[in-house]
Order: structure tokens, then sequence, then C-alpha cells
């Protein structure tokens, strides 16, 4: 499971010891070089009692990453219906003994923060309703509440293919609810005017992305015919020629 597209937790080594008895360059290519399944990446534990380190806390879209030394040690997500504008101070406990804190604010903010700069109301971004006829493929887009940039890239991008303007290919966005009712009215707002996003009845939650899969499939089968369904990402580009 992943956080912004890192790891909850990286693998570690349990100490900082180098084998001696082997160059690192030799080391690196026998990881590397010739075989068939490459292994993974581990580096030193990054704590070590009675020596600094260098920790940083970065605010992500889903949830926060650590990093120790400029390396990712872990991410998780917020809890559910916690916004950045929630966080008011930084606590840390243990047997740690701080040296100097040093704390910056964002220079902008994500497109997904401020929907009202990116979705773009235009007659040309909309979709054409479902055809009655059979089609080649129906294409369902998993997609998160806040994702509004993300929808509206597809939407100028890869859903311009002539093969959907001619509806030989049916695109939606599968999109469950915020606990923030103000995501909830935009998202309506946006679904209403583009046509393109059918809104699924459960508090998103990445444990229940299997739900929207689902959703996609029971979509297909009551509102059109199609030869073939796929399901991708709001962060994928789909080359629909490569794919007919």
């Amino acid at each position: 499971m992943t956080v912004d597209g890192y790891l909850r937790c990286d693998k570690w080594m349990r100490n900082d010891i180098v084998d001696t008895r082997e160059s690192k360059i030799f080391s690196w290519f026998d990881r590397f070089i010739g075989r068939a399944k490459k292994p993974e990446v581990t580096w030193p534990f990054p704590f070590v009692e009675g020596r600094m380190f260098i920790l940083t806390i970065r605010a992500g879209i889903d949830g926060y990453h650590i990093n120790v030394g400029g390396r990712h040690v872990t991410s998780f997500p917020y809890r559910t219906g916690f916004t950045l504008e929630n966080a008011t101070g930084l606590a840390i406990r243990g047997d740690v003994d701080i040296n100097s804190v040093y704390a910056t604010s964002l220079p902008t903010s994500h497109p997904s923060f401020s929907p009202q700069r990116v979705l773009d109301f235009s007659e040309k971004w909309k979709s054409l309703p479902l055809p009655q006829n059979r089609i080649q493929i129906f294409i369902g887009v998993l997609s998160a509440t806040n994702h509004f940039a993300e929808r509206m890239a597809i939407r100028k991008t890869w859903m311009q293919a002539s093969a959907i303007k001619t509806s030989d290919i049916a695109v939606r966005f599968f999109v469950a609810l915020n606990p923030r009712k103000e995501l909830n009215a935009i998202l309506k707002k946006e679904a209403d005017y583009f046509g393109d996003i059918v809104i699924v009845p459960f508090i998103d939650r990445y444990e229940l992305v299997v739900l929207k899969t689902i959703a996609i499939c029971e979509y297909e089968v009551q509102n059109v015919t199609a030869t073939y369904i796929m399901k991708c990402d709001d962060d994928n580009f789909v080359r629909i020629d490569a794919v007919l």
C-alpha cells in the first residue's frame, strides 16, 4: 500500500556495517548486473544512538512523508476528514534531543486544493451521452474526490481522442464521497456539468478501492453494452490508439 506513490515503510538493514570483503563497485555490479530478478535495495538504518540526523516531514496530497538523511523512511495517510488547515503544531516525543527546528510554508497550493482554479467549465470538455448501440470499450477511471486537476487534465488530453468523440469508446470517472461537505458540493457541480462522473455512495478510503472496481462493472452492465471493460487511475495517460 502506498501514499502519494511512496511505500508506507521502506526496508532497512539492521546495522550500517560495510562489508569489507569486496569493493563497493563489485558489490553493486553483483547486485544489479546479470541477474534475472534484481533484489530490492536496502539502506543502513538511519537512527544510531549518539549520532545526529536530519529529519524532514513533508505534507503531500494524501498523507505525510518522512525522510531521514535525505532518504525516505515512512509515509502515512491523513486520517479520515483531516485537512492541512487543521494542523496547528508539531510535537516531538521520546529520547531525542532537538538541536534546531526549521519550518517553511508551501510556496503554492496543489491544484487539487483549489478546484476553482483548475475546473474549466467549457462546453468543449463535456462528455457525450452514453450510446445506445454496442461500443468497443468502456473505460472506468478511479479518481479521488479532490482530484479535480487530474480529471480536468484527462478531459483535455486523451479523452479528446477521435474514438471517444465518435462514441466508439465511453469514459467515466468513478469517485467516492469525501468527509468534507464542501468538496462533495463541488464534486456534484462538476459531475452535473461535465456528465462524466459516477459518484459511488460511500466515503473514499484506499481500502475500499475494490468497491469502485465493482462499481465500474455494475455500471457497464446496467448502462452500456461494451465488448471490453477497462479500468485505470486518474494519473494514467491512456493511448487510445494503442489500446484499440
